[in-house]
């Protein structure tokens, strides 16, 4: 099977945000990164550079895993975009602190392009913490991607800056990152995605981000996003050591949610 294979930068998986089978693409097989998410699910996650990736080793992996996805729903009658939701740049790291992040993306729009409509994923998505889009490379891969019918899944987890300091463990202004976010949604259409959790701070449980401030920071980019995507914490975090975070109850997340489509965002929630 697909996922049983010995891939190094390559993985199918489902998830949950897609709504279906996802084939990620890891440019950071060394789980190295330049943000450190409190939430972070990686294993040995580390800040370092980026690892030289062997593009043709991921173009035979990538070519593999479509083919072996083609052959098994050809089968039973269905195509891919039917059932493959995306190709994703996700991974153990950010996608776009690779410098081969643009050859990365010209390999998937040309094996893209080989095929048709039909038996192709239904996009290619990327999935971003934004720190890089101010660089005049990331800009212009994100033309390609949205020449590609793409978009950007955009990561903003908090309404200040102590808040993204916390979870984050990102040393810049959130308005800094609020002018990324503009930018990188006036260059390919942009989901902005949130992680919902709950701080222990000294015994008390803090929401976080804070509702107020987050619907503040992004009221003034409303018209420049698609919407917002979200979601509470699934799985344990290998980054917490202190055990100081914890998933929200569904109706936190329900509550934030009507408060955002109250000020006219598009929101979709993952509980």
């Amino acid at each position: 099977m697909a996922a049983q294979q010995a891939w190094q930068y390559t993985y199918p998986v489902w998830s949950r945000r897609a709504q279906g089978l996802s084939i990620g693409i890891n440019l950071h097989p060394n789980q190295c990164c330049n943000w450190h998410c409190i939430y972070c699910q990686v294993p040995g996650l580390h800040r370092g550079p980026s690892p030289v990736i062997q593009i043709e080793r991921l173009q035979q992996e990538l070519s593999t895993c479509l083919h072996w996805l083609r052959q098994h729903l050809h089968a039973a009658k269905r195509v891919l975009s039917e059932d493959v939701q995306d190709i994703a740049f996700a991974g153990d790291g950010e996608p776009t602190t690779s410098p081969q992040f643009p050859e990365a993306l010209a390999l998937v729009e040309r094996l893209l392009s080989q095929t048709t409509q039909a038996d192709r994923p239904a996009r290619v998505r990327l999935i971003t913490n934004g720190s890089q889009m101010h660089l005049a490379t990331t800009q212009q891969a994100l033309k390609v991607l949205q020449q590609m019918g793409g978009e950007v899944w955009f990561k903003l987890d908090a309404g200040n800056d102590a808040e993204m300091l916390a979870v984050n463990d990102a040393r810049l202004p959130l308005s800094l990152h609020l002018q990324r976010l503009q930018a990188c949604s006036m260059a390919c259409r942009t989901w902005v995605q949130t992680a919902v959790m709950q701080r222990r701070i000294a015994d008390q449980l803090v929401t976080t981000p804070a509702l107020a401030g987050y619907v503040q920071a992004l009221l003034p980019l409303k018209e420049n996003i698609e919407g917002i995507l979200l979601y509470g914490i699934a799985r344990p975090s290998q980054q917490d050591t202190l055990a100081s975070i914890q998933a929200p109850d569904i109706r936190l997340l329900q509550q934030y949610a009507e408060a955002l489509r109250t000020q006219g965002f598009n929101v979709r929630l993952f509980a």
